[in-house]
C-alpha cells in the first residue's frame, strides 16, 4: 500500500468542496490545459470550418497534437498553409513540428530550416511553437507532469528557441510559460518558477500558471508549496480541474485518503472525466479512507463502465468484508479469485477469511464448517500481513475449539512476526499452555509438563499486569503452580500461595462468584490449610482457614472433615 508517508505532519491544508462558479466558458487553449482535450478539439475545429484562417487552421491542428495525433494535426496544418503569410509561415511550422514529433528528424530538419529561412529567424510566434515542441509539451496527471512526447524532448532547444522568441516579444505570458517548462525539464525548478510568474504578471492564466507551479515544488518535494499553489489555482477558476487532479495525488502520495478522495470527485464532477480509470480511482481512494460503503456505492454507480475490470470485485469483496456482509464479500472476492488468479494477494485472503468467520450460519455444524474455512484463507495470509495480527484471530478460533496446540503455535508465530501480544491473546496463550501441562501416558497415568504449566504461568502473569481485576488470571496462575508439581510439593514449594489467596479475596463476597468457582475456592482452602501446616507451622492461621472455608461453604465434606480432625486433636 511506499513512498506515500512522505512530509505527512508538514501538510496543515485541508480540502473544501468549493461550488461551481458561473464563469465564462473557457477557450479551446485553456480547455487543454485542464484536460479536457475532446472539447478543446471540437471547438478548434468548429471553429476552423466557420472562420477559416492561417490561424484557426493551426489551432485545431495544434489540438491534436497536443493529445498525441500529429498525423491528424498535419492534415489540419496543410490546410492552412495556402493561408500562411509570406514571413510567418505558421502551418508550415506546425508541418514541421508534426515530422518531429514522430522523430522523422530527416523531414522535419529540412522543412524547420526553411520556416526558419521564411520568417528570417525574427518571428516570435515561430521561434515559440518550434520552442514549445522540444518541451514535448508538459502535461499534468496522477500527480506527475510529463512530456507528451518524451522522445523528442530537448530542454537546450527548447531554451535557445524560447529564449530567442522572448527576445522578440516581451510581453507573451504563453513564450514565458513554456521557458518555464523548458527549464523544469532542464532541471533548474528556480528558473522555471521565475519564468511562470513572469508568465502570471504577463497575464497568462493564473490557474494554469498556478498548478505548473505547484507541479514543481511538488517535484521538489516542497508539498506545502505545492498544496498552496493548487488552492490558488482553484480560488483562480474553481473549475481548472488539473488543480483537483494534482491535489488528490499529492495527498494520496502523505496518506491523507480522505482529502485524496474528495479532491477526486471534485476533479470528476468539475471535468466529467467518466473513464473507467478515473472512476476506478474514486473508489480506491474511498476504500483507503475507510469510506467503504462509498466505493461500493461508486462501483454500484458505475457498474456497465467498470465491470471489465476485475479489481473492482476485490474493492466490493474487501468493502463488504469490512462492513460485515460476509456472503457479500464471500461472492465478490471469490468473482475476482476466479476472473484474476494472477492478480491474487495475501489481502484478498486475509478479507476472505474474515468473511467467512463472520457468516451467521443456521447451526453449529455450519458456523463451524464456515470458521474452519476462514481460518484456512487467515493461516493463508497471515504469514504476509505486517499490518494485521491475523495470527490473533487464528488462535482465537483454535482456542475456542479447543484445539490448543495449534492456539499456542499461531501466537507463537505472532510473536516471531513482531506482533505485540494483547491481553486476550497472553490469556488464551496462558490457558492453552495450561491445558497441554496435562499430559497422559500410554496406560492414561497423569504426566505433568512442568514447562507447559511455566509458560501458562509467565503468560497469565502479564495478562494480569494489562488486567489486574480479572479473576480468572489469579486462578489459572495459582493452578498453574499448583498442577506443576505433586500435591506435597506444591504445598511447601509455596509458589500457589499469593495467588490462592488473592483468588479468594477477589470472589469469596460475591455469590454468583462463589457458585462458579466453588471446586475451585475449596481447592484454595484446602491448599492453604496444608501449607499453614506443613510449611508455616501457624496453628491459629490454619483455624482461621478452616473456618473461613466452612462460613462460605457449610456442607462442603472435605472441609467438615478436615475441621472434625482438627477437633480430634485438640
Amino acid at each position: 500500500m511506499k513512498t506515500q508517508r512522505i512530509l505527512l505532519a508538514a501538510l496543515t491544508l485541508t480540502s473544501v468542496w468549493p461550488a461551481l462558479a458561473q464563469t465564462p466558458a473557457p477557450d479551446a487553449t485553456t480547455l487543454l490545459s485542464m484536460g479536457r482535450s475532446s472539447e478543446a478539439r471540437q471547438l478548434l475545429i468548429q471553429n476552423a470550418r466557420q472562420n477559416p484562417s492561417a490561424q484557426t487552421y493551426f489551432q485545431a491542428g495544434y489540438g491534436y497534437l497536443r493529445i498525441g495525433q500529429p498525423d491528424s494535426a498535419r492534415s489540419w496544418f496543410e490546410k492552412g498553409v495556402p493561408m500562411d503569410e509570406k514571413r510567418e509561415p505558421l502551418n508550415e511550422t506546425g508541418i514541421a513540428i508534426s515530422y518531429l514529433l514522430q522523430a522523422d528528424a530527416a523531414s522535419a530538419d529540412v522543412k524547420l530550416a526553411e520556416v526558419l529561412k521564411k520568417s528570417k529567424n525574427k518571428s516570435a510566434s515561430i521561434l515559440y511553437r518550434i520552442g514549445e515542441a522540444y518541451t514535448g509539451y508538459l502535461t499534468p496527471a496522477n500527480g506527475s507532469i510529463k512530456p507528451v512526447y518524451e522522445k523528442v524532448v530537448d530542454a537546450a532547444k527548447a531554451i535557445e528557441y524560447l529564449t530567442k522568441a522572448s527576445e522578440r516579444d516581451k510581453k507573451d505570458g504563453a513564450i514565458q510559460l513554456a521557458l518555464g517548462d523548458a527549464y523544469y525539464l532542464n532541471k533548474d525548478g528556480g528558473t522555471a518558477v521565475a519564468r511562470y510568474e513572469s508568465a502570471l504578471e504577463m497575464g497568462m492564466e493564473p490557474a494554469r500558471v498556478y498548478q505548473r507551479i505547484g507541479d514543481i515544488y511538488w517535484q521538489g518535494r516542497n508539498l506545502n508549496l505545492a498544496v498552496e499553489n493548487y488552492r490558488k489555482a482553484i480560488d483562480a477558476n474553481v473549475n481548472y480541474a488539473p488543480a483537483y487532479n494534482q491535489l488528490a495525488e499529492l495527498y494520496y502520495l502523505v496518506n491523507r485518503y480522505k482529502e485524496a478522495a474528495s479532491y477526486t470527485d471534485q476533479y470528476i464532477r468539475v471535468a466529467n472525466d467518466k473513464r473507467p480509470e478515473m472512476l476506478l480511482r474514486s473508489a480506491q481512494f474511498h476504500f483507503l479512507a475507510k469510506e467503504y460503503q462509498r466505493a461500493v456505492d461508486i462501483i454500484d454507480s458505475n457498474r456497465t463502465a467498470l465491470a471489465q475490470n476485475p479489481i473492482v470485485y476485490r474493492i466490493e469483496g474487501w468493502s463488504y468484508s469490512t462492513l460485515k456482509q460476509p456472503q457479500k464479500a464471500i461472492e465478490t472476492i471469490g468473482t475476482f479469485l476466479t476472473k484474476a488468479p494472477e492478480k491474487v494477494i495475501s489481502d484478498d485472503y486475509k478479507y476472505l477469511g474474515q468473511a467467512y468467520l463472520s457468516v451467521e450460519a443456521g447451526s453449529d455444524s455450519l458456523k463451524a464448517i464456515s470458521d474452519s474455512v476462514g481460518v484456512t484463507y487467515l493461516e493463508k495470509a497471515a504469514p504476509f500481513d505486517t499490518t494485521d495480527n491475523l495470527y490473533s484471530d487464528i488462535a482465537k478460533y483454535y482456542y475456542r475449539a479447543k484445539k490448543h496446540p495449534q492456539a499456542v503455535a499461531a501466537l507463537d508465530s505472532a510473536a516471531k512476526h513482531g506482533f505485540k501480544q494483547d491481553v486476550q491473546d497472553l490469556f488464551r496463550y496462558g490457558m492453552s499452555n495450561y491445558t497441554l501441562g496435562f499430559a497422559r501416558d500410554s496406560l492414561g497415568k497423569l504426566l505433568r509438563d512442568t514447562l507447559r504449566f511455566a509458560r501458562a504461568d509467565s503468560a497469565l502473569a502479564l495478562a494480569q499486569k494489562g488486567s489486574p481485576e480479572y479473576s480468572p488470571t489469579v486462578l489459572y496462575r495459582a493452578k498453574s503452580n499448583y498442577y506443576a508439581y505433586t500435591p506435597e510439593e506444591a504445598v511447601r514449594n509455596g509458589k500457589a500461595k499469593p495467588y490462592f489467596e488473592q483468588f479468594i479475596s477477589m470472589v469469596a463476597d460475591k455469590a454468583d462468584e462463589r457458585k462458579r468457582y466453588e471446586k475451585d475456592l475449596i481447592l484454595a482452602f484446602k491448599y492453604l490449610i496444608s501449607y499453614e501446616e506443613l510449611v508455616a507451622n501457624d496453628v491459629k492461621a490454619r483455624a482461621e482457614w478452616i473456618s473461613k472455608g466452612l462460613e462460605l461453604f457449610p456442607g462442603n465434606k472435605e472441609l467438615t472433615l478436615i475441621s472434625g480432625a482438627e477437633s480430634a486433636k485438640k
